[in-house]
Protein backbone atom coordinates (compact mmCIF):
# COMPACT_ATOMS: atom_id res chain seq x y z
CA UNK A 1 0.00 0.00 0.00
CA UNK A 2 1.46 3.38 -1.14
CA UNK A 3 2.70 5.46 1.64
CA UNK A 4 0.47 8.54 1.21
CA UNK A 5 1.19 11.82 3.34
CA UNK A 6 -2.35 12.98 5.17
CA UNK A 7 -2.52 16.60 6.47
CA UNK A 8 -3.64 16.90 10.26
CA UNK A 9 -6.79 17.35 10.77
CA UNK A 10 -7.02 19.80 12.94
CA UNK A 11 -5.06 22.06 10.08
CA UNK A 12 -7.39 21.05 7.48
CA UNK A 13 -10.34 21.78 9.13
CA UNK A 14 -8.96 25.15 10.03
CA UNK A 15 -7.85 25.77 6.29
CA UNK A 16 -11.69 24.61 5.30
CA UNK A 17 -13.19 26.81 7.98
CA UNK A 18 -11.53 30.19 6.59
CA UNK A 19 -12.21 29.11 3.01
CA UNK A 20 -15.48 28.82 3.94
CA UNK A 21 -15.65 32.22 5.91
CA UNK A 22 -14.15 33.82 2.84
CA UNK A 23 -16.12 32.27 0.44
CA UNK A 24 -19.70 32.37 2.19
CA UNK A 25 -19.86 33.76 5.38
CA UNK A 26 -18.04 37.00 4.78
CA UNK A 27 -20.07 37.83 1.78
CA UNK A 28 -23.50 37.61 3.12
CA UNK A 29 -22.69 39.66 6.17
CA UNK A 30 -20.99 42.21 3.62
CA UNK A 31 -24.59 41.81 1.93
CA UNK A 32 -26.23 42.54 5.19
CA UNK A 33 -24.07 44.92 7.09
CA UNK A 34 -22.47 46.55 4.09
CA UNK A 35 -24.61 46.09 1.32
CA UNK A 36 -22.63 47.90 -1.48
CA UNK A 37 -19.36 46.59 -0.14
CA UNK A 38 -19.17 44.00 -3.45
CA UNK A 39 -19.41 46.84 -5.92
CA UNK A 40 -16.96 48.67 -4.45
CA UNK A 41 -14.59 46.20 -4.27
CA UNK A 42 -15.05 44.65 -7.60
CA UNK A 43 -14.61 48.86 -8.45
CA UNK A 44 -11.53 48.78 -6.91
CA UNK A 45 -9.98 45.37 -8.02
CA UNK A 46 -10.25 47.12 -11.72
CA UNK A 47 -9.21 50.62 -11.07
CA UNK A 48 -6.35 49.65 -9.47
CA UNK A 49 -4.60 48.27 -12.74
CA UNK A 50 -6.04 51.59 -14.80
CA UNK A 51 -3.38 53.70 -16.53
CA UNK A 52 -1.74 56.95 -15.04
CA UNK A 53 -4.02 59.13 -17.63
CA UNK A 54 -7.43 57.13 -17.07
CA UNK A 55 -7.03 57.39 -12.89
CA UNK A 56 -6.38 61.00 -13.32
CA UNK A 57 -9.71 61.52 -15.32
CA UNK A 58 -11.42 59.25 -12.53
CA UNK A 59 -9.99 62.19 -10.32
CA UNK A 60 -10.99 64.47 -11.83
CA UNK A 61 -14.28 63.61 -12.28
CA UNK A 62 -14.92 62.59 -8.95
CA UNK A 63 -13.44 66.31 -7.60
CA UNK A 64 -15.12 68.52 -9.55
CA UNK A 65 -18.42 66.50 -8.95
CA UNK A 66 -17.21 66.61 -4.88
CA UNK A 67 -16.56 70.32 -5.11
CA UNK A 68 -19.88 71.17 -6.60
CA UNK A 69 -21.69 69.08 -4.31
CA UNK A 70 -20.09 70.96 -1.23
CA UNK A 71 -20.22 74.52 -2.54
CA UNK A 72 -24.08 73.78 -3.07
CA UNK A 73 -24.70 72.31 0.23
CA UNK A 74 -22.02 72.65 3.06
CA UNK A 75 -22.02 76.54 3.99
CA UNK A 76 -18.49 76.46 5.46
CA UNK A 77 -17.24 75.39 2.13
CA UNK A 78 -19.47 78.19 0.25
CA UNK A 79 -18.25 80.98 2.72
CA UNK A 80 -14.80 79.65 2.13
CA UNK A 81 -14.80 79.95 -2.06
CA UNK A 82 -16.89 83.04 -2.50
CA UNK A 83 -14.30 85.00 0.14
CA UNK A 84 -11.32 83.73 -2.48
CA UNK A 85 -13.91 84.62 -5.61
CA UNK A 86 -13.81 80.79 -6.33
CA UNK A 87 -16.46 78.56 -7.93
CA UNK A 88 -16.63 75.10 -8.84
CA UNK A 89 -16.53 75.71 -12.50
CA UNK A 90 -12.97 77.05 -12.09
CA UNK A 91 -11.81 73.28 -10.99
CA UNK A 92 -10.94 72.33 -14.54
CA UNK A 93 -7.14 70.58 -14.14
CA UNK A 94 -6.46 68.53 -10.83
CA UNK A 95 -3.57 71.44 -10.81
CA UNK A 96 -6.87 73.67 -10.01
CA UNK A 97 -7.42 71.86 -7.05
CA UNK A 98 -4.36 74.23 -4.92
CA UNK A 99 -6.60 77.01 -5.80
CA UNK A 100 -9.14 76.04 -2.82
CA UNK A 101 -8.39 76.96 0.66
CA UNK A 102 -6.40 74.03 2.93
CA UNK A 103 -8.78 72.55 5.74
CA UNK A 104 -7.29 72.34 9.03
CA UNK A 105 -8.37 70.33 12.13
CA UNK A 106 -8.79 73.67 13.98
CA UNK A 107 -11.57 74.48 11.30
CA UNK A 108 -13.79 71.24 11.84
CA UNK A 109 -13.33 72.13 15.33
CA UNK A 110 -14.86 75.55 15.05
CA UNK A 111 -17.39 75.28 11.64
CA UNK A 112 -18.08 71.65 12.19
CA UNK A 113 -21.82 72.27 11.73
CA UNK A 114 -21.23 74.43 8.83
CA UNK A 115 -18.75 71.36 7.13
CA UNK A 116 -21.84 68.80 7.13
CA UNK A 117 -24.15 68.68 4.56
CA UNK A 118 -27.44 69.81 4.40
CA UNK A 119 -28.70 67.07 2.13
CA UNK A 120 -27.70 64.48 3.69
CA UNK A 121 -30.33 62.76 6.22
CA UNK A 122 -28.83 61.94 9.91
CA UNK A 123 -30.02 58.31 9.73
CA UNK A 124 -27.62 58.01 6.32
CA UNK A 125 -24.41 59.12 8.21
CA UNK A 126 -22.78 58.07 11.04
CA UNK A 127 -20.40 60.68 14.05
CA UNK A 128 -16.85 59.01 14.31
CA UNK A 129 -13.85 60.95 16.12
CA UNK A 130 -10.27 60.61 16.51
CA UNK A 131 -7.94 59.63 19.53
CA UNK A 132 -7.11 63.20 20.11
CA UNK A 133 -3.54 62.67 19.98
CA UNK A 134 -2.79 66.51 20.68
CA UNK A 135 -5.36 66.58 23.70
CA UNK A 136 -7.94 67.56 21.42
CA UNK A 137 -10.01 64.90 19.67
CA UNK A 138 -11.81 65.62 16.29
CA UNK A 139 -15.23 64.69 15.82
CA UNK A 140 -16.45 64.07 12.32
CA UNK A 141 -19.40 62.38 10.21
CA UNK A 142 -18.94 59.60 7.75
CA UNK A 143 -21.93 58.48 5.01
CA UNK A 144 -23.00 54.51 5.85
CA UNK A 145 -22.07 53.79 2.36
CA UNK A 146 -18.82 55.11 2.72
CA UNK A 147 -17.71 52.70 5.19
CA UNK A 148 -18.86 50.27 2.76
CA UNK A 149 -16.07 51.69 0.47
CA UNK A 150 -13.68 51.91 3.03
CA UNK A 151 -14.11 48.20 4.18
CA UNK A 152 -13.35 47.48 0.26
CA UNK A 153 -10.26 49.29 0.23
CA UNK A 154 -8.89 47.78 2.97
CA UNK A 155 -9.50 44.64 2.24
CA UNK A 156 -7.43 45.21 -1.35
CA UNK A 157 -4.53 47.07 0.26
CA UNK A 158 -4.68 44.01 3.06
CA UNK A 159 -4.66 40.89 -0.24
CA UNK A 160 -1.84 42.57 -1.20
CA UNK A 161 -0.37 40.99 2.12
CA UNK A 162 -1.52 38.00 1.34
CA UNK A 163 -4.25 38.42 3.86
CA UNK A 164 -7.77 37.80 3.11
CA UNK A 165 -11.54 37.87 4.34
CA UNK A 166 -11.58 34.41 6.59
CA UNK A 167 -7.75 34.15 7.74
CA UNK A 168 -6.69 34.31 11.14
CA UNK A 169 -4.38 36.62 11.95
CA UNK A 170 -3.17 38.33 15.04
CA UNK A 171 -3.87 42.33 16.21
CA UNK A 172 -1.45 44.18 18.26
CA UNK A 173 -3.34 47.46 18.39
CA UNK A 174 -3.64 50.40 21.31
CA UNK A 175 -6.80 52.54 20.24
CA UNK A 176 -9.27 52.36 22.29
CA UNK A 177 -12.23 53.42 20.16
CA UNK A 178 -10.59 50.50 18.00
CA UNK A 179 -10.77 47.77 21.09
CA UNK A 180 -13.94 49.44 22.74
CA UNK A 181 -11.53 49.93 25.80
CA UNK A 182 -10.39 46.36 26.33
CA UNK A 183 -7.46 46.03 27.81
CA UNK A 184 -5.15 43.14 27.69
CA UNK A 185 -5.81 40.02 25.56
CA UNK A 186 -9.59 40.44 23.74
CA UNK A 187 -12.04 37.27 24.98
CA UNK A 188 -12.49 35.33 21.34
CA UNK A 189 -16.54 35.48 20.65
CA UNK A 190 -18.38 33.97 18.54
CA UNK A 191 -17.66 36.94 15.25
CA UNK A 192 -14.00 36.63 16.08
CA UNK A 193 -14.20 33.07 15.29
CA UNK A 194 -17.11 32.90 12.15
CA UNK A 195 -16.54 36.22 10.79
CA UNK A 196 -13.29 38.24 12.12
CA UNK A 197 -11.00 35.82 12.84
CA UNK A 198 -8.61 38.16 14.59
CA UNK A 199 -6.68 37.70 18.17
CA UNK A 200 -6.73 41.01 20.01
CA UNK A 201 -3.82 42.42 22.27
CA UNK A 202 -4.66 46.20 23.31
CA UNK A 203 -1.28 47.50 23.35
CA UNK A 204 -2.42 50.40 25.30
CA UNK A 205 -1.51 48.73 28.40
CA UNK A 206 0.47 45.40 28.71
CA UNK A 207 1.75 42.69 31.15
CA UNK A 208 3.56 40.20 31.07
CA UNK A 209 0.34 37.90 31.84
CA UNK A 210 -1.31 39.44 29.00
CA UNK A 211 2.05 38.37 26.83
CA UNK A 212 1.70 34.98 28.12
CA UNK A 213 -1.64 34.49 27.34
CA UNK A 214 -1.10 36.12 23.96
CA UNK A 215 1.48 33.96 23.11
CA UNK A 216 -0.80 30.77 23.65
CA UNK A 217 -3.35 31.78 21.22
CA UNK A 218 -0.87 32.43 18.88
CA UNK A 219 0.57 28.61 19.17
CA UNK A 220 -3.25 27.48 19.17
CA UNK A 221 -4.51 29.45 16.37
CA UNK A 222 -1.15 30.04 14.42
CA UNK A 223 -2.54 33.19 12.20
CA UNK A 224 -0.07 33.69 9.24
CA UNK A 225 -0.56 37.09 9.45
CA UNK A 226 0.28 39.69 11.87
CA UNK A 227 -1.60 43.75 11.71
CA UNK A 228 -0.20 45.59 14.06
CA UNK A 229 0.95 49.42 15.40
CA UNK A 230 4.10 49.77 14.28
CA UNK A 231 6.20 50.21 17.50
CA UNK A 232 3.73 47.43 19.20
CA UNK A 233 5.07 44.76 16.62
CA UNK A 234 8.95 46.33 17.35
CA UNK A 235 8.05 45.85 21.20
CA UNK A 236 6.37 42.10 20.98
CA UNK A 237 9.53 41.05 18.43
CA UNK A 238 12.30 42.40 20.88
CA UNK A 239 10.06 40.44 23.79
CA UNK A 240 10.38 37.46 21.86
CA UNK A 241 14.36 37.78 21.38
CA UNK A 242 14.73 38.40 24.67
CA UNK A 243 13.03 35.58 26.05
CA UNK A 244 14.31 33.58 23.36
CA UNK A 245 10.92 33.20 21.76
CA UNK A 246 11.26 31.68 18.00
CA UNK A 247 8.55 29.20 17.22
CA UNK A 248 6.09 32.60 16.24
CA UNK A 249 6.08 33.10 12.42
CA UNK A 250 3.94 34.83 10.00
CA UNK A 251 3.77 35.06 6.30
CA UNK A 252 3.52 38.71 6.59
CA UNK A 253 3.24 41.46 8.77
CA UNK A 254 1.14 44.99 8.15
CA UNK A 255 2.28 47.92 9.95
CA UNK A 256 0.93 50.86 10.71
CA UNK A 257 0.07 54.32 12.49
CA UNK A 258 3.37 55.15 13.56
CA UNK A 259 6.60 55.50 11.69
CA UNK A 260 8.60 52.74 11.01
CA UNK A 261 12.58 52.46 10.96
CA UNK A 262 14.35 50.56 7.99
CA UNK A 263 16.22 48.73 11.04
CA UNK A 264 13.08 48.09 12.58
CA UNK A 265 11.82 46.26 9.53
CA UNK A 266 14.80 44.07 9.78
CA UNK A 267 14.18 43.22 13.31
CA UNK A 268 10.32 42.26 12.35
CA UNK A 269 11.65 40.55 9.20
CA UNK A 270 14.43 38.13 11.21
CA UNK A 271 12.48 37.39 14.13
CA UNK A 272 8.93 35.90 12.74
CA UNK A 273 10.19 35.61 9.39
CA UNK A 274 8.02 37.29 7.73
CA UNK A 275 8.09 40.18 4.64
CA UNK A 276 6.95 43.53 6.11
CA UNK A 277 4.01 45.32 4.47
CA UNK A 278 4.12 49.10 5.67
CA UNK A 279 0.73 50.75 5.88
CA UNK A 280 -0.55 54.91 6.14
CA UNK A 281 -3.75 55.78 7.05
CA UNK A 282 -5.65 57.80 9.76
CA UNK A 283 -9.26 57.38 11.23
CA UNK A 284 -10.60 60.54 9.42
CA UNK A 285 -10.14 58.95 5.83
CA UNK A 286 -9.19 55.70 6.15
CA UNK A 287 -6.23 53.90 4.10
CA UNK A 288 -4.12 55.89 2.65
CA UNK A 289 -1.67 54.39 0.94
CA UNK A 290 0.01 50.83 1.35
CA UNK A 291 3.10 48.33 0.43
CA UNK A 292 2.32 45.83 -2.16
CA UNK A 293 4.12 42.54 -2.78
CA UNK A 294 7.43 44.63 -4.46
CA UNK A 295 7.57 47.09 -1.62
CA UNK A 296 8.47 49.88 -4.04
CA UNK A 297 6.80 51.94 -1.70
CA UNK A 298 3.17 52.93 -0.83
CA UNK A 299 0.45 52.58 -3.55
CA UNK A 300 -1.89 55.63 -2.67
CA UNK A 301 -5.46 55.00 -2.79
CA UNK A 302 -5.99 57.03 -5.09
CA UNK A 303 -9.17 55.92 -6.44
CA UNK A 304 -10.90 56.93 -3.22
CA UNK A 305 -8.54 59.60 -1.78
CA UNK A 306 -6.79 62.26 -3.79
CA UNK A 307 -3.45 63.32 -2.22
CA UNK A 308 -1.07 66.40 -2.66
CA UNK A 309 2.26 67.16 -0.66
CA UNK A 310 2.71 70.51 -0.54
CA UNK A 311 6.02 71.86 0.45
CA UNK A 312 6.44 73.98 3.25
CA UNK A 313 9.43 75.99 4.32
CA UNK A 314 11.92 74.75 7.28
CA UNK A 315 11.08 71.16 5.37
CA UNK A 316 13.94 69.44 3.33
CA UNK A 317 13.39 69.39 -0.09
CA UNK A 318 10.83 66.79 -1.71
CA UNK A 319 8.99 67.02 2.09
CA UNK A 320 5.46 68.34 2.56
CA UNK A 321 2.74 68.32 4.52
CA UNK A 322 0.56 66.01 3.59
CA UNK A 323 -3.24 67.10 2.21
CA UNK A 324 -6.14 64.45 1.94
CA UNK A 325 -9.45 64.83 -0.12
CA UNK A 326 -11.99 62.23 0.61
CA UNK A 327 -13.32 61.87 -2.70
CA UNK A 328 -16.58 59.59 -1.84
CA UNK A 329 -17.76 60.82 1.91
CA UNK A 330 -20.25 63.24 1.45
CA UNK A 331 -21.80 63.67 5.12
CA UNK A 332 -18.80 66.40 5.91
CA UNK A 333 -16.66 66.54 3.10
CA UNK A 334 -12.57 66.85 3.84
CA UNK A 335 -11.34 68.88 0.77
CA UNK A 336 -7.82 69.04 1.11
CA UNK A 337 -7.58 68.15 4.37
CA UNK A 338 -4.50 68.90 6.54
CA UNK A 339 -4.17 65.28 8.54
CA UNK A 340 -0.60 66.96 10.03
CA UNK A 341 1.60 64.45 8.81
CA UNK A 342 5.05 64.77 6.42
CA UNK A 343 5.82 62.50 3.49
CA UNK A 344 7.55 62.02 -0.03
CA UNK A 345 7.06 61.44 -3.16
CA UNK A 346 8.87 57.88 -4.73
CA UNK A 347 10.82 59.66 -7.44
CA UNK A 348 10.49 56.43 -9.66
CA UNK A 349 6.57 56.32 -9.81
CA UNK A 350 6.46 52.67 -11.76
CA UNK A 351 6.61 49.45 -9.61
CA UNK A 352 6.57 46.25 -11.58
CA UNK A 353 3.22 45.13 -9.75
CA UNK A 354 1.07 46.66 -12.98
CA UNK A 355 -0.70 48.98 -10.60
CA UNK A 356 -0.36 52.61 -11.49
CA UNK A 357 -1.50 54.13 -7.88
CA UNK A 358 0.76 56.94 -6.71
CA UNK A 359 3.84 55.82 -5.02
CA UNK A 360 4.44 57.43 -1.59
CA UNK A 361 8.30 56.86 -0.50
CA UNK A 362 8.25 57.92 3.14
CA UNK A 363 6.06 58.98 5.87
CA UNK A 364 8.23 61.01 7.89
CA UNK A 365 5.61 61.48 10.68
CA UNK A 366 3.61 63.76 12.50
CA UNK A 367 4.85 67.57 11.68
CA UNK A 368 4.99 67.63 15.66
CA UNK A 369 7.28 64.79 14.69
CA UNK A 370 9.68 67.23 13.90
CA UNK A 371 12.87 69.23 16.00
CA UNK A 372 12.92 73.19 14.98
CA UNK A 373 16.14 74.91 15.31
CA UNK A 374 16.00 78.38 15.92
CA UNK A 375 17.59 79.56 12.88
CA UNK A 376 13.78 78.00 10.91
CA UNK A 377 15.06 74.59 9.93
CA UNK A 378 13.76 71.47 10.91
CA UNK A 379 15.46 68.20 12.06
CA UNK A 380 13.07 65.32 11.25
CA UNK A 381 12.80 62.23 13.48
CA UNK A 382 13.71 59.32 11.30
CA UNK A 383 16.84 61.62 11.08
CA UNK A 384 17.49 61.54 15.11
CA UNK A 385 16.61 57.52 14.84
CA UNK A 386 20.23 57.21 13.25
CA UNK A 387 22.10 58.48 16.02
CA UNK A 388 19.81 56.15 18.41
CA UNK A 389 19.49 52.70 16.54
CA UNK A 390 22.91 52.19 16.57
CA UNK A 391 23.73 52.38 19.98
CA UNK A 392 23.15 49.03 21.99
CA UNK A 393 22.91 50.03 25.44
CA UNK A 394 19.62 52.49 24.47
CA UNK A 395 16.37 50.43 24.51
CA UNK A 396 13.86 52.90 23.64
CA UNK A 397 14.28 57.38 23.22
CA UNK A 398 12.22 59.81 22.96
CA UNK A 399 12.93 63.91 21.95
CA UNK A 400 10.26 66.47 23.58
CA UNK A 401 10.32 69.75 22.66
CA UNK A 402 9.55 72.08 25.17
CA UNK A 403 7.66 75.39 24.30
CA UNK A 404 10.87 77.54 25.31
CA UNK A 405 12.46 75.45 22.17
CA UNK A 406 14.66 73.34 24.32
CA UNK A 407 14.79 69.41 24.11
CA UNK A 408 14.24 66.91 26.27
CA UNK A 409 15.75 63.48 25.65
CA UNK A 410 13.85 60.41 27.41
CA UNK A 411 16.11 57.54 27.54
CA UNK A 412 15.35 53.71 28.56
CA UNK A 413 18.54 51.78 29.18
CA UNK A 414 19.76 48.52 28.77
CA UNK A 415 22.78 47.14 30.22
CA UNK A 416 25.93 48.79 29.81
CA UNK A 417 24.23 52.54 30.00
CA UNK A 418 26.22 54.85 31.62
CA UNK A 419 27.67 58.34 31.64
CA UNK A 420 29.76 57.40 28.42
CA UNK A 421 26.49 57.06 27.00
CA UNK A 422 25.42 60.46 27.59
CA UNK A 423 28.53 61.70 26.39
CA UNK A 424 28.36 59.86 23.21
CA UNK A 425 24.36 60.83 22.73
CA UNK A 426 25.82 64.35 23.16
CA UNK A 427 28.43 64.04 20.94
CA UNK A 428 26.27 62.24 18.08
CA UNK A 429 23.38 64.94 18.52
CA UNK A 430 25.63 67.98 17.66
CA UNK A 431 25.68 68.23 13.84
CA UNK A 432 21.92 67.67 14.01
CA UNK A 433 21.37 70.41 17.07
CA UNK A 434 24.43 72.20 15.80
CA UNK A 435 24.44 74.37 19.29
CA UNK A 436 20.97 76.05 19.11
CA UNK A 437 18.52 74.85 21.70
CA UNK A 438 19.10 72.84 25.25
CA UNK A 439 19.55 69.43 25.21
CA UNK A 440 18.87 67.51 28.52
CA UNK A 441 19.14 63.79 28.57
CA UNK A 442 16.58 61.71 31.42
CA UNK A 443 16.64 58.01 32.17
CA UNK A 444 13.72 56.95 32.56
CA UNK A 445 12.02 53.52 33.00
CA UNK A 446 8.99 53.89 30.89
CA UNK A 447 7.92 56.22 27.89
CA UNK A 448 4.25 56.92 27.68
CA UNK A 449 2.51 56.68 24.91
CA UNK A 450 -0.16 59.04 23.28
CA UNK A 451 -3.75 59.28 24.17
CA UNK A 452 -4.20 57.05 20.79
CA UNK A 453 -2.38 54.33 22.25
CA UNK A 454 0.81 55.65 19.72
CA UNK A 455 4.34 56.03 20.55
CA UNK A 456 6.23 59.33 19.65
CA UNK A 457 9.65 59.10 18.60
CA UNK A 458 9.67 63.11 18.27
CA UNK A 459 6.98 65.40 20.43
CA UNK A 460 7.09 68.66 19.54
CA UNK A 461 5.24 70.93 22.45
CA UNK A 462 5.54 74.21 20.27
CA UNK A 463 3.69 73.10 17.47
CA UNK A 464 0.81 71.17 19.69
CA UNK A 465 0.35 75.21 21.29
CA UNK A 466 0.15 76.48 17.49
CA UNK A 467 -2.71 73.65 16.73
CA UNK A 468 -4.50 74.58 19.86
CA UNK A 469 -4.88 78.23 19.41
CA UNK A 470 -4.95 78.25 15.47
Amino acid sequence: MPNIAVAPMKNWISTLSGRFIGTTVYPLWTLRSHPTYLSYRRRFERQQYMSKQSLERLQLRQLQALVHYAYRYCPYYRMRMDRLNITPLDIRDLSDMQSLPVLTKSAIQDYGTDLLSRKISENKRVPNRTGGSTGSPLHFWVDRERFDSRRASTDRHNAWAGLRPGDWYAHLWGAVLDTGGVSGVAKLGIREKLLYRSLLLNTSSITESDLQEFLALLRKYRPRHLLAYAQSAVFFAQYCQENAISDVHFDSIITTAEVLQEDQRTLLEETFSAKVFNRYGCREVSVIASECEYHTGLHVNADALYVEIEEQPGLPLGYGRVLVTDMLNRSMPLIRYEIGDVATWAEDQSCPCGRNLPLLATIEGRTTDFIYLPDGSGVSGPALTLVISSMTDIRQAQFVQKQDGSVLLYVIPRSGFSSETILSLRKRLEPYLRNQVALDIRQVNEIQKEQSGKYRFVISEQLRVLEKIS
